[in-house]
């Protein structure tokens, strides 16, 4: 959980949390004061904004909930890969905000109070090049695949080498007392007498 200290709210515990194109992983708890200059903030509407070093935004309303004292405003961030789809430094902006009138229409015109926290940027870390991002089931399934395809595609020159050559197994010691070791035929040596 991270703490608002007046508006300002450190972000240390999520400087290196985030790596690209992660999604829907990591839920932030941020607790804030619910009053700030006598004004309930449990009316206003919490909207995180994220901007990267391109300059690509991207923003989640946040869920909020009053903790057991009443005196604080738990504000739940489901971290998206709208926040993640760019490695490097991501700045955030935690904004809350009110219309005197609920009638009025945003698009249109500014909300009538509006509080912006302080957050040191984060970083986002890229992932290592050359890595697959497919789950170890999935990476022995496309091998296999494969393989069967290889194989499938080859099947009647497969056939062919089976017909001309044998394959047998047998010890050292056996196979050093054959007079003729047969050119068509693999010995496979093993430890054991067969």
């Amino acid at each position: 959980m991270l703490k608002a200290n007046g508006k300002f709210i450190d972000t240390l515990p999520l400087r290196h949390l985030l790596s690209l194109e992660e999604a829907g992983m990591d839920t932030v708890v941020i607790q804030v004061d619910r009053y700030h200059d006598a004004r309930d903030l449990y009316q206003f509407t919490f909207v995180m904004r994220g901007v990267t070093e391109s300059g690509k935004e991207s923003q989640s309303t946040l869920v909020k909930r009053l903790d057991d004292s009443e005196k604080y405003i738990n504000l739940t961030w489901n971290i998206s890969s709208l926040f993640t789809s760019e490695a490097g430094t991501l700045f955030l902006d935690l904004t809350a905000y009110q219309y005197a009138d609920p009638e009025t229409d945003p698009a249109q015109n500014p909300p009538d109070y509006l509080l912006h926290y302080q957050l040191p940027a984060v970083e986002i870390r890229n992932i290592p090049k050359g890595t697959s991002q497919a789950t170890d089931a999935e990476s022995y399934t496309a091998f296999w695949t494969q393989v069967l395809e290889t194989l499938t595609q080859h099947s009647a020159q497969i056939q062919a080498l089976q017909n001309r050559i044998q394959i047998q197994a047998m010890t050292q010691a056996e196979y050093n007392a054959l007079e003729n070791p047969d050119s068509q035929t693999v010995y496979v040596l093993t430890d054991t007498q067969t």
